[in-house]
């Protein structure tokens, strides 16, 4: 059921915060491979997942499935092999361009079954929320590359850095997400996986870098990219977005 178990391993003394800090609605970019099916008693209706937020998911549905407001319901969300069955009540109904919006009110009876939709949000509001650091505010300590950086949710930042010569090709980028990296050089063309293990030293707490993650650790940091990707938000540009999308395929 759950999507990480290394990483975004909520306690559940925590969840409230982070309830709270996810109430606000975000989209799930177009080529997010996350899908919806919504169970009124024995019928079953493929949803398209209008918008999600941490306590709530509003779908697009045909309007033949003619759900009705107050109306319990369960949700079942698929991302490629994973699946969260959630316990759902209509509150929200309205007609859509293309079927019948839909909005429905979570519960979780199961801190499992929360914990699992919690980390489902983790890759769609950390790219939705990825915003630009305005230039001036960015520091440029590499004269040879120009630097641009993304701020958003749980602690990310993506870093580029564009060379300067003609049409400022991208040279590099490293995207933090919490304490996990992915980064790579174009030259190279592989994607590297890492987190940051904490030393104290006799002058004071260093981060060095941790490439060697067994337990499968590395691979949930590179899904998390893949996941991530497809949902940046339109502050990131198109040319970055392109060689993002590469790198996540």
């Amino acid at each position: 059921m759950l999507l990480f178990r290394r990483i975004f391993n909520f306690e559940k003394n925590k969840v409230v915060q982070s309830e709270q800090r996810l109430n606000q609605r975000y989209t799930p970019g177009p080529s997010f491979p996350l899908q919806a099916v919504l169970k009124l008693g024995d019928q079953k209706w493929p949803g398209k997942v209008s918008n999600i937020s941490g306590n709530g998911v509003a779908l697009i549905v045909d309007p033949v499935s003619a759900p009705a407001d107050g109306q319990t319901a369960k949700v079942l969300l698929s991302l490629d092999r994973h699946q969260i069955e959630l316990d759902a009540r209509v509150i929200h109904l309205k007609p859509a361009e293309k079927g019948l919006y839909c909005g429905l009110g979570l519960s979780f009876p199961d801190f499992n079954v929360q914990k699992a939709y919690l980390q489902l949000l983790q890759p769609i509001t950390i790219g939705q929320s990825l915003m630009a650091v305005p230039g001036d505010r960015v520091i440029q300590n590499e004269p040879q590359y120009i630097k641009q950086v993304y701020r958003g949710e749980e602690g990310s930042v993506l870093t580029v850095w564009l060379e300067t010569k003609p049409g400022t090709p991208l040279h590099s980028f490293e995207f933090q997400m919490q304490d996990y990296f992915c980064r790579a050089k174009m030259k190279t063309g592989a994607l590297e996986a890492y987190m940051l293990e904490s030393a104290e030293s006799s002058t004071a707490k260093i981060a060095n870098p941790v490439f060697d993650t067994t337990g499968g650790l590395h691979d949930e940091i590179r899904q998390l990219f893949r996941w991530i990707v497809p949902n940046l938000s339109r502050s990131i540009p198109d040319d970055v977005r392109a060689v993002l999308l590469g790198f996540a395929a």
